[in-house]
Formats: C-alpha cells, sequence, structure tokens
C-alpha cells in the first residue's frame, strides 16, 4: 500500500505515477462507491461525478451523485461491471476512517477493497486497485457528523483523486 497526504501537492504527481505503475489506463473502469446521505461517505459519488463531468476522452464510471453504489446494491454493481468490462481493471474508491494523523490521505494498493468495514458490513471484496481517502476518525465519533471543514477535506480529496487520475491516464487535454 502506498500513501499520499492531500495537503501536498507534490503528491499529486506521485499518486498519478503510482496509478500509471499499476498499469491505469483509458481502458480503466470506476467504481465509485458510497452515499450523500452520510456525508463522509460522500467522497466516491464525488470523484465519480467530478469524472464523469471532466473527461474529454469516455471512460466508463460508476457510482456518481443520484447513481449511489451502496452496501445494498455493492455485489450486483459488482459483478455488472465485470460481465460488461471483462478485460478491464476495476478501480474502486471509497472512503475509509483512519487515525487523526491518517486524516487527508489517499491509500491506494494493489487488489480490493472490502467496503463497508467500518461500519461492521460483511461485504466481498471488490476491485483490482483501491483508491481510499481517509476522512474521519475511526473513533467514528465525527463519520455521521456535517460540518463546513469536513465538507472541504471531502472535496479536497476528491478533487486530489481526480486530478491526479486525469494526469495518470490523460482523460482531459
Amino acid at each position: 500500500m502506498l500513501e499520499f497526504s492531500s495537503y501536498n501537492l507534490q503528491d499529486k504527481q506521485r499518486l498519478a505515477d503510482a496509478l500509471k505503475s499499476k498499469a491505469l489506463d483509458c481502458q480503466s473502469v470506476f467504481m465509485c462507491i458510497g452515499t450523500e446521505k452520510v456525508f463522509s461517505d460522500s467522497l466516491g459519488p464525488r470523484v465519480g461525478t467530478l469524472l464523469n463531468a471532466n473527461m474529454v476522452s469516455p471512460a466508463f464510471v460508476y457510482g456518481m451523485s443520484e447513481q449511489n453504489i451502496t452496501a445494498e446494491n455493492l455485489l450486483y454493481c459488482y459483478n455488472f461491471i465485470k460481465s460488461m468490462h471483462p478485460e478491464s481493471k476495476i478501480v474502486v474508491i471509497d472512503a475509509a476512517v483512519g487515525s487523526p494523523e491518517q486524516i487527508g490521505k489517499i491509500q491506494i494498493s494493489d487488489g480490493g477493497i472490502t467496503p463497508g468495514a467500518a461500519t461492521n458490513k460483511n461485504l466481498p471484496s471488490v476491485g483490482d486497485i483501491s483508491i481510499v481517502g481517509i476522512v474521519a476518525d475511526k473513533s467514528m465519533v465525527d463519520f455521521y457528523t456535517l460540518n463546513s471543514s469536513k465538507d472541504k477535506l471531502v472535496g479536497q480529496i476528491a478533487q486530489f483523486i481526480v486530478d491526479s487520475i486525469f494526469e495518470a491516464t490523460k482523460y482531459v487535454s
């Protein structure tokens, strides 16, 4: 696993380079997990919406605002994506919790993630490459709390991830 700070602009290029090294390309499919119903869990749909809205070259993005991938439809969506794109790498993007010093960090890993682990959901691992943004303390005290600083943090992490994906894949000119 590699970790990058959304507070360090140089890490944006480092994340893009790491994504390139994992063979992220224009054929990759993005599965953005989360919901706007839980503010801290809105990272995935924000990334999906930003990716979809700002691409010049088309790519497949699943999980956007108003079209969420959640625990209820995760397996159905993942199986659908795999059947529609059998040769493509599936990049899964989700929010995560961590220690206070990890908040604002982005982690990428080979292999999938198990969404919902922080909320004790029993979900399968999904994806080929995972990108998680740590948006709250694992104590979960602030995960469900809405405040302007959290809105800014989630937005900052989402834009950081999107910019790095664009740099890695050249989806925009």
